[in-house]
């Protein structure tokens, strides 16, 4: 669906002018940009 409203004609054609851009596939982009700034929290307040 997100394919479509950004006005290409179907996934697969997304995804390679995608990669063409980036060099990586949406989902490898996203899973690269959701590990950027992950902090992991003990759950102890610092002091």
């Amino acid at each position: 669906e997100l394919a479509l409203a950004a006005g290409y004609y179907d996934q697969a054609h997304h995804v390679r002018e995608f990669r063409a851009l980036t060099g990586m596939t949406p989902g490898a982009y996203a899973r690269e940009k959701a590990q950027v700034g992950f902090v992991q929290s003990s759950g102890e307040a610092d002091a």
